[in-house]
């Protein structure tokens, strides 16, 4: 009966979740970011726009980046930096997205912001897997709380 009561649970109220990974080489001053989304939500936050309140507009590729670059941000010693959309795919359940940003060379703090459907759902969970260099982390953004720091060697 117990699980029978958590699966209707589960069935009326579903998921609100993304998962994002950033790790960072130091040789080659790269961020790699993968990010992973269901494609419904996805599709309903895009239709909420930018964080401005600009429509997002374009091909799809286009659209994916605007958006992801206002919802995920890697801000390095004060400076956001630029990402770069490398691939995005679907298979009609999630969308997965990887792209890329260059850092600088002597890396003393990292900010990294995530909103990922913090408008849409009150229940948001945004997790966060974050590797540079000795640091290794996992983190659960909320829609209160969206900002991570990072002192970093």
């Amino acid at each position: 009966m117990k699980i029978l009561s958590l699966i209707m649970v589960l069935l009326l109220h579903p998921v609100h979740v993304s998962l994002t990974g950033i790790e960072y080489d130091g040789t080659s001053r790269i961020y790699s970011v993968s990010v992973r989304v269901y494609s419904d939500d996805l599709g309903a936050d895009m239709n909420l726009g930018l964080s401005t309140g600009e429509r997002i507009q374009g091909d799809a590729d286009k659209r994916y980046f605007q958006y992801l670059s206002d919802r995920i941000m890697i801000i390095e010693n004060g400076r956001t930096l630029e990402m770069k959309l490398l691939h995005s795919e679907s298979d009609g359940l999630e969308h997965r997205f990887e792209l890329e940003a260059y850092g600088g060379k002597r890396v003393s703090e990292v900010r990294v912001v995530n909103r990922i459907m913090t408008r849409l759902y009150d229940d948001q969970a945004n997790m966060l897997l974050f590797s540079f260099g000795k640091t290794e982390e996992g983190y659960r953004f909320t829609v209160a709380d969206t900002i991570r720091d990072y002192i970093v060697r």
